[in-house]
């Protein structure tokens, strides 16, 4: 791409915008006078949001960011940190003119989030961190961290390790009653380049330290979600995580570990009162 594009469709506008990490897909959506900024996990894009910009769309504007090598956004063969993607996350604010906003964002994302408003907490006036792991840790990665890592890689196109990060990622009922999603995910894995999508993951999980330890810096409002089903990121840890936030608060919601998909009435009610009653109007 040599310049910025948009294309409009009938709910959103889908941006790409140039950043330090490549080009990223961004969406904008809703209408309300308060921004909120999104980044979603791993092995998925921005389309797991689509619940919340439903509901709350008519009160607020979203933008939602594909990371890089998920969705349409442009992938790399260089790993990168968390930090980057703070960074990246702030270069598409500074792009459509946002000076601050509520940011956050589900796995992934809240580690991007978290990182923003580590490093510029004059950008956030409140922060969303969901089903976000507390205690990645590059220097001890786990043999399920490592299958991930690699599967990204070498066994994207196989169905079954596709389903096997389904059903990590959602409960068996939700991906029954979500068809068109359930293959949305799969369509988006498939297409998906397997080298600069096994670089993304293992730059999330291979070379993160503990977000868990950096809670208590945290100066911003801070909201933690976690799926009381979720296997993966156990939801004694997101409490107890959330306890260190100087003005954190704990949330737990059903299912497992993409909350926004899973219970999006659940997690649109927690986020609309969390911003009312943090963020001044």
């Amino acid at each position: 791409m040599n310049a910025m594009t948009q294309i409009e469709t009938d709910a959103a506008i889908s941006h790409f915008v140039r950043t330090d990490l490549g080009w990223l897909h961004v969406v904008g959506a809703g209408t309300g006078p308060e921004t909120i900024v999104l980044w979603p996990s791993i092995f998925t894009d921005g389309r797991i949001y689509d619940g919340i910009v439903a509901q709350l769309g008519a009160s607020y504007r979203f933008l939602l960011i594909d990371g890089p090598a998920h969705g349409q956004s442009e992938g790399g063969e260089t790993e990168f940190t968390m930090e980057a993607c703070a960074d990246a996350m702030g270069q598409v604010m500074d792009h459509f003119g946002v000076d601050s906003a509520v940011i956050g964002g589900t796995s992934w994302g809240g580690i991007t989030a978290a990182h923003l408003a580590l490093a510029a907490p004059e950008r956030v006036k409140a922060l969303m961190l969901m089903n976000t792991p507390m205690e990645i840790d590059a220097a001890r990665p786990g043999l399920k961290a490592r299958f991930i890592a690699g599967g990204a890689r070498w066994m994207l196109r196989s169905k079954l390790f596709r389903d096997g990060v389904a059903k990590s990622f959602f409960s068996p009922e939700v991906l029954n009653a979500n068809p068109t999603y359930a293959q949305a995910f799969h369509t988006m894995l498939k297409k998906a380049d397997p080298s600069r999508l096994a670089t993304a993951i293992r730059s999330v999980i291979l070379r993160g330290t503990p977000l868990k330890d950096r809670m208590s810096d945290l100066t911003v409002p801070t909201l933690v979600i976690a799926g009381k089903e979720d296997e993966m990121y156990p939801i004694a840890i997101q409490a107890e995580a959330a306890l260190y936030a100087p003005k954190g608060r704990f949330e737990p919601v059903g299912g497992k570990h993409i909350s926004v998909v899973e219970r999006p009435d659940e997690v649109s009610t927690l986020l609309r009162d969390f911003v009312a009653r943090e963020v001044a109007q």
